[in-house]
């Protein structure tokens, strides 16, 4: 794709200058693919260039899509947002305090990073290839070096913001339990085949995932990590022990569609895949934190309204930035870890040039 056509900068130069070696990028406009394209290789120090086709870590990002999943359970009438957990939870269990004495934890307090969870310093690491590919259950009895103690409430739930992916792994064990099948099968049933979705999965590397997929299929054409020097990660992938809150693979187009389907159905569009009711929650604040919605964050700046998701992890960044009253958004994936926030970095540049051609408003 020609960027020049689109009235947009060839990135090469800034690609250079923070070391990423491939990036993919999506437009979509008034709910439509505006246009895709994508820049640079797969591997550092390689001919394999970067294709529409090849997915990227989205890393945090899971979250929204985890999300998602959990509306579509919602529909199917299996979950309900305001529930007290305790009722789906079975291969583990919630420890009673004087917390959850004052106030219940929901589905919704922790989508919304508000479920009480404050994630020890240094948890949640990269996945060891040498170990067995932890459970959400063994994550949470802090069995694991992942999450180095017992899984507690530790604040009166909704009462304050603390960013848990132990509050997203309770999240996956609920939807576990309550269905019989792998977090990544339900994710592939009730999020990622209805919308026809090839090169999106959650993986959790050689030692399994649960999907439903090929593993071969899955690995054919990812994107290989580098660190803030342009170098590959070890292991060419980095992974997670938690797949709801950092375990997807995609494209820039596929998550663009994702991220569509949620636009479409916040105005009103019932022939979208999610009820307009539950879109609209999603992107509405919760509780004490305005800006945070169920597996996004909803920043107040500039006058029209937005949402954002953001990933960010060894090996890879990107970003998506929507826009609901315009049906529009723009989504930017790279396989570089650039040691500084997406705005500071190529993703955020990316998304202030584009913003701009289109008049958004930047982030």
């Amino acid at each position: 794709m020609d960027l020049e056509e689109r009235g947009l900068p060839d990135f090469q130069a800034s690609m250079n200058h923070y070391r990423v070696p491939g990036i993919g990028m999506t437009v979509f406009r008034e709910g439509i693919i505006e246009w895709s394209g994508v820049q640079g290789v797969a591997e550092a120090g390689t001919l394999h260039k970067i294709t529409a086709e090849s997915p990227f870590h989205a890393c945090s990002m899971s979250k929204m899509v985890t999300a998602i999943g959990v509306m579509r359970l919602v529909q199917e009438g299996l979950l309900d947002l305001e529930e007290d957990i305790s009722r789906y939870l079975v291969s583990w269990r919630l420890p009673e305090n004087a917390f959850t004495d004052q106030r219940k934890v929901t589905l919704r307090s922790l989508l919304a990073h508000q479920g009480g969870f404050v994630d020890p310093e240094g948890s949640f690491d990269v996945y060891y290839k040498g170990d067995p590919f932890p459970t959400p259950a063994n994550i949470l009895e802090g069995n694991t070096r992942y999450y180095p103690e017992p899984a507690q409430v530790k604040y009166m739930p909704d009462s304050q913001f603390s960013y848990s992916d132990a509050g997203y792994t309770i999240v996956e064990q609920i939807i576990e339990d309550v269905t019989g099948e792998s977090f990544a099968q339900v994710m592939e049933r009730a999020v990622i085949a209805p919308l026809g979705l090839s090169r999106t999965f959650f993986w959790g590397g050689d030692a399994g995932s649960g999907a439903s997929l090929d593993i071969d299929k899955a690995r054919d054409g990812a994107v290989t990590g580098h660190d803030k020097h342009g170098r590959p990660v070890e292991g060419k992938r980095a992974h997670y022990p938690n797949l709801s809150g950092a375990g997807l693979w995609t494209t820039a187009t596929e998550f663009a569609l994702l991220s569509m389907e949620v636009t479409k159905a916040w105005n009103g569009d019932t022939a979208s895949f999610l009820r307009p009711d539950l879109a609209r929650m999603m992107l509405t604040g919760h509780g004490c934190a305005k800006g945070v919605g169920l597996g996004v964050f909803l920043p107040k700046e500039g006058k029209e309204p937005h949402f954002v998701s953001q990933g960010w992890g060894v090996g890879s960044q990107c970003m998506m930035v929507a826009y609901p009253e315009l049906n529009s958004g723009i989504v930017v994936m790279t396989n570089s870890e650039p040691g500084k926030h997406q705005n500071e970095a190529l993703v955020g540049e990316v998304i202030r040039e584009i913003s701009k051609k289109y008049g958004w408003p930047s982030v």
